[in-house]
């Protein structure tokens, strides 16, 4: 009989001490940014334009005080940040190379953006001054 109940008593202790434990499955995983540049107030000015895409839409770049955005045809602003002195990139992966002191832009992963519209196969996305 105390065989028995010592062998209840461990079976609850073991399933109490197993369920204390199991709603703590989660497992933390972050992502790092990629790196950031420091860009100055001036080095901006050359890509706060609108370009015209070659599907025929159009994005903006502008900024707000020390935050730059990016606004594809009348949609909202997408915050970007930038990583090089002519490359930018959003929270989505999005990423904006300039080229030609600002006069062309490739932007890679367009399919992100929101409003984006006849998506090349290669989800790169050219566009002109």
């Amino acid at each position: 009989m105390k065989s028995t109940m010592i062998g209840v008593v461990a079976a609850l202790v073991l399933t109490t001490f197993s369920a204390a434990h199991a709603g703590d499955t989660s497992v933390s995983v972050s992502a790092p940014r990629a790196q950031q540049y420091q860009m100055q107030p001036d080095e901006f000015s050359p890509y706060r334009n609108t370009y015209k895409l070659a599907n025929g839409q159009r994005i903006s770049f502008d900024n707000r005080l020390t935050k730059l955005y990016a606004t594809l045809d009348k949609g909202r602003p997408v915050r970007i940040y930038a990583i090089s002195q002519t490359s930018f990139m959003t929270d989505a992966g999005v990423r904006f190379d300039f080229q030609d002191d600002g006069d062309g832009i490739a932007i890679s992963d367009f399919q992100k953006l929101p409003l984006a519209q006849n998506v090349p196969a290669n989800g790169i996305m050219v566009a002109r001054r």
